[in-house]
């Protein structure tokens, strides 16, 4: 779709160079190699129809996301009306991509590795916003309980450098291992 707009951009706008910046890890499995070659092609894409701009990618998150994941604690697990929810102490104070734009990252209870009985869950943060959601609909452990610990991955990228104070909650703290 870019590409074909590209050809018409004298008529709207004024630049010479297009500039990639999207996010590689978005979906789950996107981070896959058929993926990544998938992007690829799009950007030969835009580049053969529009071989007098300068194309330029910026693989920000894809390089570092993997760097960094945030744990979590279980602070409540809630099924209300047929919706199970489990709450945890950091929200979109912690990580924000995904109550902004709905980002995608694995979430793993690390302490139930074994547990094969699962359910749907919906993962909320701790701050009363309608958008403080981790990740919704995540297969997790039914047996998920006050005190467990989530892993939520690839969160190298934005965590600690896009976390607030958002409602008086303090910063997450970082540790390098």
């Amino acid at each position: 779709d870019f590409a074909a707009f590209l050809p018409h951009r004298r008529a709207v706008l004024r630049f010479d160079d297009v500039i990639v910046t999207g996010d590689l890890y978005q979906a789950p499995g996107a981070g896959d190699v058929a993926a990544i070659l998938n992007v690829g092609r799009e950007l030969a894409a835009v580049k053969t129809a529009c071989p007098d701009y300068a194309l330029w990618m910026e693989p920000g998150r894809y390089l570092v996301a993997d760097a960094g994941v945030l744990l979590l604690r279980v602070t409540q697990v809630v099924d209300k009306e047929g919706l199970l929810r489990i709450g945890v102490d950091g929200g979109m104070n912690t990580l924000l991509r995904p109550a902004l734009y709905g980002a995608w990252h694995e979430i793993v209870n690390l302490s139930r590795l074994d547990d094969t009985d699962c359910d749907n869950f919906d993962v909320v943060g701790p701050i009363c916003e309608t958008g403080d959601v981790l990740g919704r609909r995540r297969l997790l452990p039914r047996a998920t309980a006050e005190g467990d610990v989530l892993l939520v991955a690839t969160a190298g990228a934005y965590s600690a450098v896009m976390a607030s104070n958002y409602n008086r909650r303090g910063l997450p703290a970082e540790s390098l291992l």
